[in-house]
């Protein structure tokens, strides 16, 4: 007779139910493995995607637009570099708001452009100077000619500035670093030869736009700086400039406490304009923060409005604003000795 094992075959029946099956590829090779990675691969690039994207839109939010209705009737405004980018957008609005501006441009068929297209837009009429600041001459020759024409000047905005975009050393026609007279050197004298008049005016104010990158400008050294003979890439000589803005706001500000001008600097935040595509150009790191942070540049000349018009910011002096409120200066840059020096440094240079 054949006997059965009952017991033992249900055994084998539950050890056959509770074996997983495991999927395999035609080779046999065991894709479980392979799966459990691209699912955290999605997981991964899906949580990126919402982050970036909340950063976006928390950008987005904290965004300062100037919304003082203050007008400018009467008031003279001189912006450096205002045929372009955040100096032609303020200067639309400045215009809009019935101020006098005077666009202070290197290349004057440009600036006559942004002028034709500022009187589309606003109706109201601005005037066109040449005022080259790589050339210490064009900015003495352009400040005698707003001293002699001008009665009066209420808002000074040193909006201009450039950077580099390879290592080469370049030196302007006085000797020193393109960047460095363009962004800071040229807008040094600048303010000290307009100022009698700026006093004249007041209250009246000087309004730097720097930038957030003057968290990692140097301080010390400036005069080898300036001269170029102590060189850095292109992206740290624009931090270098920018720092510079800032120390030069802070100790003229200083100066100026009792004489009725107030002396403030700024940051516009990430604009991509000209300057940018030069200080960047294609790197993938830079043009993915531009894109999270970036603005454009009727957002970017926000706070260069607000610094110029707001009411509440007629006592406020060496001060640094960065969408349209107060913002942390890197604490270098209140190193009353290393700002003296730039100052006097500057002097001498110009």
């Amino acid at each position: 007779d054949t006997t059965f094992d009952f017991t033992k075959g249900i055994r084998i029946m539950e050890t056959t139910q509770d074996t997983p099956t495991v999927e395999t590829s035609e080779s046999g090779v065991d894709l479980t493995g392979l799966w459990i990675f691209l699912g955290i691969v999605a997981a991964v690039f899906f949580l990126l995607v919402v982050f970036v994207l909340c950063l976006k839109v928390y950008n987005y939010c904290i965004k300062g637009v100037c919304t003082s209705p203050q007008q400018m009737n009467g008031k003279t405004v001189i912006i450096t570099g205002g045929n372009a980018g955040i100096g032609k957008e303020t200067a639309k609005e400045l215009a809009r708001r019935k101020a006098r501006v005077i666009l202070a441009c290197r290349n004057i068929n440009k600036g006559q452009e942004a002028a034709n297209e500022i009187f589309r837009e606003t109706q109201q009429t601005v005037v066109v100077k040449h005022l080259d600041l790589s050339s210490l001459k064009s900015v003495r020759d352009f400040a005698r000619d707003i001293v002699f024409t001008e009665p009066r000047l209420d808002v000074l905005i040193n909006n201009a500035g450039m950077a580099l975009v390879d290592d080469k050393l370049h030196l302007t026609e006085d000797g020193y670093e393109l960047a460095f007279q363009t962004n800071y050197l040229g807008h040094f004298l600048l303010t000290m030869l307009l100022l009698d008049l700026l006093k004249k005016t007041a209250p009246s104010r000087v309004v730097n736009v720097s930038s957030g990158l003057h968290h990692v400008g140097a301080t010390d050294r400036m005069e080898e700086r300036i001269r170029g003979t102590l060189r850095s890439s292109p992206t740290l000589t624009y931090s270098h400039t920018k720092m510079a803005n800032v120390m030069f706001t802070i100790e003229l500000a200083k100066r100026l406490k009792n004489d009725g001008v107030t002396v403030n600097a700024l940051h516009p935040g990430m604009i991509e304009t000209g300057i940018s595509d030069g200080l960047v150009g294609k790197d993938l790191y830079f043009r993915i923060n531009f894109w999270i942070f970036g603005k454009t540049a009727k957002e970017g000349a926000q706070t260069s409005i607000y610094a110029a018009v707001d009411p509440k910011l007629s006592g406020e002096t060496g001060c640094y604003f960065s969408d349209c409120r107060k913002a942390w200066i890197n604490w270098r840059a209140r190193n009353a000795e290393r700002n003296r020096e730039l100052f006097e440094t500057s002097l001498k240079l110009t």
